[in-house]
């Protein structure tokens, strides 16, 4: 097994300088990692104060960044324990690495007391230009408790892909971020305008007391992400939502499968500008306002068509300040966004508290090419208003929908426009 250097701090050896050598020998360096080059292997260790900490970890991936067979896939395996960090960890040309820990006796990285946004970076750890990466089993924690109000702490951020390709985050918790926990997106840094992040898996994590987890970029020229599966998530205590953004075309293929939201004080999703977005399986609770809410980015940097095949299927809604909204308006400059194929299918809606005039489905503010709205449940609802769409939307099959047990507007399929 080949080492850094690793020593002890209170077995150091004292090397002083001797009258008859040609150099001067002192102290050798601490290192809280070991690497294992056979076994392509670097295991790591909380250091003895959050600096070293924050040093050691630094170092950890720059030897990473650097080695010589970045081709070939290498573990980095978290010791159990608490890693105070007091700086942001910057990793950018990471190839082909997994960071894992036990996910019953994890590694928890900490923002510590000191770490300063401002001045330090406001993530945990940022990866930018990176591929094939994955972490496991490990813990990530952030700086805010919401204790006052729902309301966001921006550069309170935890962990950040920009730019990458392949990414796989499972197993992993997630708690007390002020923004994104997870932000998976293109960086502001990358010289291709549009979409440069692909193919990202988060699954089976946790995240508790977080305000979103994101894909949207810092700047206007830029995308969001593309081939992302975020699939058997649980999230409690979402102050702000589950967002994918983009302010350029090209943010594409999201499936979003079998998560678990309980309690929020806004959405559970929010989509902004994507095309071929798969909704299904989700139980979404609790939640002051939408369980599902899609609409146009007014941020986007220039008029671009999206909303294209949205499947919004088989989701449990229950006890939300309002239901499923799909809005198309159009762009400050009036340019009209016209989606086509988009599908509300067999979603359970329960305890809809709003009492606006908004259904409980609402399909508005533009016209869909290709609408599906069927076999809907719905009950409980405090307005009475369950399902609506734009009258200017064609290719229309809406049937089979129930409201309190009872049939729903017309149980065959129907064509419109």
């Amino acid at each position: 097994m080949l080492r850094k250097p690793f020593f002890h701090p209170n077995s150091m050896p004292v090397l002083t300088a001797c009258a008859v050598s040609i150099m001067v020998l002192s102290a050798a360096p601490t290192f809280a990692y070991q690497v294992d080059a056979p076994n392509r292997t670097l295991n790591v260790t909380p250091g003895a104060s959050p600096a070293e900490t924050t040093n050691d970890l630094k170092g950890a991936f720059n030897y990473l960044v650097n080695r010589s067979d970045k081709a070939s896939q290498w573990t980095v395996k978290f010791a159990p324990g608490n890693y105070y960090v007091v700086s942001q960890i910057p990793v950018r040309n990471l190839e082909n690495t997994a960071l894992q820990s036990d996910m019953n006796k994890p590694a928890k990285l900490i923002k510590d007391k000191t770490f300063n946004s401002a001045t330090a970076g406001e993530y945990l750890l940022n990866f930018q230009f990176g591929k094939n990466l994955s972490v496991s089993g490990m813990q990530f924690y952030g700086q805010t408790s919401f204790a006052a109000s729902p309301d966001p702490v921006w550069p309170d951020q935890g962990v950040y892909f920009g730019s990458c390709k392949g990414v796989t985050v499972q197993n992993n918790g997630f708690y007390n971020f002020g923004n994104a926990a997870l932000r998976v997106t293109t960086t502001e840094r990358d010289p291709v305008p549009g979409v440069n992040s692909f193919n990202t898996v988060v699954a089976n994590n946790l995240f508790n007391n977080i305000y979103q987890i994101s894909t949207t970029p810092n700047d206007e020229i830029h995308g969001g992400s593309s081939n992302y599966v975020l699939q058997n998530n649980v999230f409690y205590n979402l102050r702000g939502s589950i967002k994918f953004a983009s302010r350029t075309a090209g943010a594409k293929n999201v499936k979003i499968l079998n998560n678990k939201v309980n309690g929020g004080d806004h959405y559970a999703f929010e989509i902004n500008n994507y095309d071929d977005v798969e909704i299904r399986g989700n139980t979404l609770q609790n939640l002051k306002e939408f369980a599902i809410n899609i609409y146009n980015n007014p941020r986007a940097s220039q008029s671009f068509n999206w909303g294209n095949n949205f499947i919004i299927a088989d989701n449990l809604i229950n006890t939300v300040g309002r239901g499923i909204r799909f809005s198309t308006e159009p762009y400050a400059d009036g340019t009209p966004v016209t989606p086509s194929n988009v599908t509300f299918s067999n979603n359970s809606l329960d305890k809809v508290s709003d009492t606006s005039g908004l259904p409980a489905i609402a399909q508005v503010n533009g016209a869909i090419k290709g609408l599906t709205i069927t076999g809907n449940k719905l009950s409980n609802i405090a307005n009475k208003k369950y399902i609506g769409y734009s009258s200017g939307s064609s290719n229309v099959s809406y049937f089979n929908n129930q409201a309190n047990g009872q049939p729903y507007g017309p149980q065959q399929s129907t064509a419109s426009n």
